[in-house]
């Protein structure tokens, strides 16, 4: 029933959806993994718009995204996708996004729902600012470690990164750059006395505590 819907839903037919059938078959032969949680990760991928050829390219990495954070294959391949896409990356990428990903859930306060809530709110905007996947993540992972609750965090970022990119707003008038020179503003985040108070003001993303 599983191999029908990634069928339906992928629109794959003739070859390309018996390499997807071949493949979930024998995955779910030499792997803890069911053919049938193969086909829900095939599914899932297909909602997101991926390829045959991209579906193939992504699985295995997914495959030890489920292993090392315990979810599920479906969901997995729902978050490495969904990141995959964000930062305009390609399938073949896939490896590398999930490297990225089981990093920060074994050093920082971050786990794969975390991960999703902050990423589907600035993945995009990171993107389209150039901002690596690993710089962004490793953001993430330091305001979670702070204590801030995911989806701020995330839409806080957002913000930052626009304001960043605006030579208008205050941020970046107060740094003196945008964004698209990005390790001299960081530099300057760490080096200039701007306060945390300050800060909070320059981005206006949320109050700053205590106040």
């Amino acid at each position: 029933f599983q191999m029908a819907r990634v069928k339906v839903i992928s629109g794959a037919s003739g070859k390309d959806f018996e390499n997807l059938k071949k493949t979930a078959l024998e995955l779910g032969r030499t792997t803890f993994f069911t053919a049938n949680h193969v086909a829900e990760l095939q599914t899932n991928f297909s909602k997101l718009g991926f390829t045959t050829p991209e579906i193939l390219a992504a699985q295995e990495a997914t495959l030890g995204l489920a292993t090392v954070t315990g979810v599920d294959l479906a969901r997995a391949a729902e978050v490495a996708g969904a990141t995959v896409r964000s930062f305009n990356l390609n399938a073949t990428d896939t490896a590398r996004v999930v490297d990225v990903m089981n990093l920060s859930f074994a050093s920082s306060a971050l786990d794969l729902e975390k991960f999703q809530t902050s990423m589907s709110k600035v993945g995009p905007i990171a993107a389209g600012m150039n901002i690596p996947l690993e710089t962004t993540t490793a953001i993430m992972g330091t305001l979670t470690d702070a204590g801030i609750e995911a989806s701020i965090a995330g839409t806080s970022l957002r913000n930052i990164f626009l304001q960043m990119g605006d030579p208008t707003s205050k941020l970046s008038q107060a740094l003196g750059f945008t964004v698209k020179n990005l390790f001299p503003t960081i530099f300057a985040v760490e080096t200039q006395s701007v306060t945390t108070g300050t800060g909070y003001t320059l981005i206006g993303s949320y109050d700053a505590p205590g106040t």
